[in-house]
């Protein structure tokens, strides 16, 4: 992956509009009732996909189609109240880009804990439809008639499912200044064992690094980038920062938009849905914040579906270089707009400080 330099590559926002389909079921109702997750919006009922879901679902794109690795969790707390959470001492941004580009909580001692903010903001999901009480009615006859043939005194099991299909709207938006770094403060310095980088997280929590190179007594190179720590003034504790070399860190981006572009991985219910953009409009930005989502909506003219709000989400002082948009037959953008923006995936991935390279290693 070629890039600019690491302060030069710029954060990004990037709106989807999709048809999607119940994808985010909610507790059941009544006790064979599956409900899907709602909320008011404008006076209206609108269905909408969680921020959770929306994360599994990348993550699993990137897993099936980047090769990125899931990284290794942990049960941390008292047996009454355990949490699973991502094994800091088997796994960190450098060797697992899920943590780099999700963020993570590790619980150390006490109430204190090591945390990274996700570098990628995700809204929800939201309908652009009102949810107008759908419900299908389901049953397991399939097996009930296997079951019957079989001599079997069996009934089949009815259940109701809450449905609603609809063009749904998401953002996510990568703060690049975020990605690719994590400092962690630590209580005493890191020392070096041979060919090992040994890090006390806590009193009981050791982390070792291995294969580092150029060791010395503030920093060490490690695959896919650097560890350097200093003594934090007028204490006795230390500053570990982590960062990942900009080949790598524009290669994990690159698989992030890329992803979104061409669509997600999605199953719910055991029904395979999708999250394939109709419409995508994509900046750079000086400020990581969705500056198109609240502007974009959707219209129907001449039986025709249109992406409205367009031309108002253009109009900000916060992007940087020209938007990129995709649309589609079924959900098209005004020519005069789209005038307005590039067509050109390759040349906003260069606006970005991006170029286009074939699929990375395991991340």
């Amino acid at each position: 992956m070629s890039t600019q330099s690491n302060n030069q590559l710029k954060s990004v926002t990037v709106t989807v509009i999709f048809d999607g389909s119940a994808l985010n079921r909610d507790e059941k109702i009544g006790g064979n009732i599956l409900s899907i997750k709602k909320l008011n919006v404008n006076g209206e009922l609108r269905s909408f996909i969680g921020k959770p879901a929306i994360r599994h679902y990348l993550f699993e794109t990137l897993h099936h189609n980047q090769n990125w690795n899931p990284a290794p969790v942990i049960l941390r707390g008292q047996r009454e109240n355990q949490t699973v959470q991502f094994d800091l001492t088997r796994s960190d941004i450098l060797s697992h880009a899920e943590l780099d580009i999700f963020g993570y909580m590790f619980t150390i001692e006490g109430e204190r804990a090591l945390t990274r903010k996700s570098p990628i903001g995700i809204t929800k999901a939201i309908s652009l439809s009102s949810y107008s009480a759908d419900m299908a009615f389901y049953a397991n006859h399939d097996l009930v008639s296997r079951g019957r043939q079989q001599g079997l005194d069996i009934n089949p099991n009815p259940y109701n499912k809450e449905e609603h299909s609809s063009f749904y709207k998401i953002s996510f938006t990568i703060d690049c200044k975020m990605l690719g770094r994590d400092e962690w403060i630590v209580d005493s310095a890191p020392t070096l064992n041979e060919n090992r980088l040994v890090i006390q997280l806590s009193a009981n929590d050791t982390k070792e690094v291995s294969d580092i190179s150029e060791p010395n007594n503030s920093s060490a190179t490690v695959r896919n980038g650097k560890i350097e720590w200093t003594e934090i003034n007028g204490t006795s504790r230390f500053r570990v920062r982590i960062s990942v070399n900009d080949e790598i860190k524009g290669t994990r981006l690159k698989n992030v938009i890329d992803s979104i572009k061409s669509g997600l991985y999605a199953q719910s219910s055991n029904e395979s849905n999708t999250i394939v953009p109709l419409f995508l409009i994509a900046g750079a930005v000086k400020v990581p914040s969705p500056v198109f989502h609240s502007f974009i909506d959707v219209r129907k003219e001449n039986g025709q579906w249109k992406v409205i709000g367009v031309g108002d989400a253009l109009n900000n002082s916060w992007i940087d270089g020209k938007a990129y948009i995709q649309d589609c037959e079924r959900l098209r953008v005004d020519d005069s707009v789209k005038s307005n923006a590039t067509n050109d995936w390759k040349s906003f991935l260069s606006t970005v400080g991006l170029t286009p390279v074939a699929k990375d290693e395991k991340l």
